[in-house]
């Protein structure tokens, strides 16, 4: 996908709605309003898809993180939310993780996964941020 090394995105719109058709390389996905602010609602909006990609992000950065430091983890849900209209002022994660490593650990990998999370590292100093962690043990 690189493209001489940048990451590269390109948008379209063909028509008069706000439906936008991305690619990168081979990949393809949809950006779309909700119904009340003019779009269809067929695809998420934009703000919904960095949501997402944040909470990607962190993840795929937990999981690095712990394997790289030997912190078993069992797996991990995320889900991010942010003020609902406007621009965004406010974004509150939780994150659940299942491991049966002590929790200074867990604590640790989940420091360390949030400051090697690019998108992360987006957020600007305005916007209020804050992870909540919910550590449960693995159940057999």
């Amino acid at each position: 996908m690189p493209t001489g090394g940048f990451r590269h995105t390109v948008a379209n719109t063909t028509s008069e709605s706000f439906a936008l058709e991305l690619h990168a390389g081979e990949l393809h996905w949809m950006l779309d309003e909700p119904v009340e602010l003019g779009g269809k609602g067929a695809a998420p909006d934009p703000v919904t898809s960095f949501l997402g990609a944040l909470c990607g992000c962190l993840l795929i950065s937990l999981q690095i993180t712990a394997r790289a430091r030997q912190v078993p983890l069992a797996g991990a849900t995320m889900s991010a939310k942010a003020n609902e209209k406007g621009f965004v002022k406010t974004i509150e994660v939780d994150l659940t993780v299942r491991s049966d490593a002590p929790e200074e650990k867990i604590r640790t990998i989940v420091e360390r996964a949030e400051k090697g999370c690019y998108i992360k590292g987006l957020l600007k100093e305005s916007i209020e941020y804050r992870l909540n962690l919910t550590i449960l043990p693995v159940q057999e």
